[in-house]
């Protein structure tokens, strides 16, 4: 499997029953380390109350627009892409986890620029 190109293998685990596009994306990242960027409940609660996003988003347009706005930042090295993917969705899911709640936490917020 991981031989295959990525868009390949992502429409496979689509066809999947009960792999939606997060689960997909997951896999692909996390598991055969491409460049793909996930998006969750996390990012999209993030991305909202920052007003970057209106929260609604169909999922493929908000991973589009994540993945070409990071772009912007990285050079041509898939690896570094990968790399900058992983722990950019995992300082989202740890900021939202501890400050970016469903009842937030704003005080201690470290993206506070107060």
């Amino acid at each position: 499997m991981s031989a295959l190109p990525t868009l390949t293998i992502r429409a496979q685990l689509l066809k999947c029953y009960g792999v939606g596009a997060e689960t997909a994306d997951s896999i692909l990242l996390y598991a055969l380390n491409r460049p793909v960027f996930v998006i969750d409940a996390y990012t999209r609660r993030i991305l909202s109350r920052y007003g970057l996003i209106t929260g609604d988003e169909p999922y493929e347009e908000l991973r589009h627009g994540v993945e070409q706005s990071l772009a912007r930042y990285l050079g041509n090295d898939p690896n570094s892409t990968i790399q900058v993917f992983n722990e950019f969705h995992a300082l989202l899911v740890r900021l939202a986890k501890e400050n970016c709640r469903k009842n937030p936490l704003c005080r201690n917020c470290p993206l506070d620029s107060r």
